[in-house]
């Protein structure tokens, strides 16, 4: 069912979002939680309400993805993630939870910006966690700095992870889609320039010096939906 704004371009973009969370989602709970006694209290505290923001997340997702008939293929990313839940004290793995929360922070201000004034149930799902996403958008990178680990091994941790999930999601995003129908190539011109221009190029800011989530100010997003 193509409900974004009757675009197939959109909709399998946001659906390959949606495949992808509650696996991803609820490793990154394993991987918080198995740090949380290793940092101080006050950032401990802070695992502990993200595991709950994370959790609330997967959850809705996978109702979402029931709704949308993308079962199989969420239980696919399931299957890969089974190697962080066996080893999520891993350095890699905190690493991986680093880049892929700054690029669902990333991907939440494109939503937010894109979309901004629609309504409806999977709109209100979408904009929810993408909101919740900002609101604990320095978590990951502050844990990772507490722990003393490098940001060289951060870069290159995010490139490896940047290439993986970028790749699912151009991948997805166009699969099958009717080239014949002008208005697919709109929507495709339309969905390229807000991945480049609130993704892509966001997303570099990561390989600078000392790079942090709080370097941009997301106050306009904060609002409730």
């Amino acid at each position: 069912m193509n409900w974004c704004k009757e675009s197939v371009i959109w909709t399998q973009f946001l659906d390959a979002t949606s495949v992808l969370f509650p696996a991803w989602e609820r490793a990154w709970v394993a991987v918080a939680a198995t740090h949380r006694p290793m940092v101080s209290d006050a950032l401990a505290a802070r695992i502990e309400a993200f595991m709950g923001d994370e959790s609330s997340h997967a959850n809705a997702h996978e109702a979402y993805n029931i709704r949308q008939g993308l079962k199989e293929a969420e239980i696919a990313e399931y299957k890969k993630t089974k190697i962080i839940h066996r080893t999520p004290k891993r350095k890699v793995w905190l690493g991986a939870m680093v880049s892929i929360e700054y690029l669902a922070v990333c991907l939440g201000r494109m939503f937010l910006s894109r979309f901004e004034g629609e309504t409806g149930r999977e709109f209100k799902l979408f904009a929810w966690h993408a909101r919740e996403e900002i609101e604990h958008k320095d978590l990951a990178i502050d844990v990772w700095r507490e722990l003393g680990y490098s940001d060289k091994d951060m870069r290159a941790i995010a490139r490896q992870n940047q290439a993986y999930v970028l790749g699912f999601l151009i991948k997805q995003t166009v699969k099958g889609v009717d080239w014949m129908k002008p208005k697919n190539w709109v929507d495709l011109a339309d969905w390229a320039w807000w991945m480049t221009k609130k993704v892509f190029i966001p997303m570099l800011a990561i390989y600078l010096p000392k790079f942090h989530p709080n370097w941009f100010d997301d106050s306009q997003y904060k609002v409730a939906a």
